[in-house]
């Protein structure tokens, strides 16, 4: 991954936007509570600082139940 767009998605304002990896999976597997896995988040270093931003607010519990996705623009629970 190489930003913060491949989890939250692209905002719409940009050509060729598409909505992020995980709201993607979801439709792909067509429920909502599917297994995702993230692999190597831990080794994301600082040059990648708004990508662990952004798979941080989809693994925290505080945050997931209110995750937007940048293309979507409406909240969406990933806490169930």
């Amino acid at each position: 991954m190489r930003d913060e767009a491949e989890v939250r998605g692209h905002r719409r304002t940009y050509v060729g936007a598409i909505p992020g990896r995980i709201i993607h999976a979801l439709q792909r597997c067509e429920t909502r509570t599917p297994v995702l896995m993230l692999d190597e988040v831990d080794k994301m270093g600082a040059e990648s600082a708004a990508i662990h931003r952004g798979a941080a607010r989809v693994l925290d519990p505080a945050q997931n139940s209110t995750f937007v996705d940048h293309y979507l623009e409406v909240p969406f629970d990933l806490s169930v």
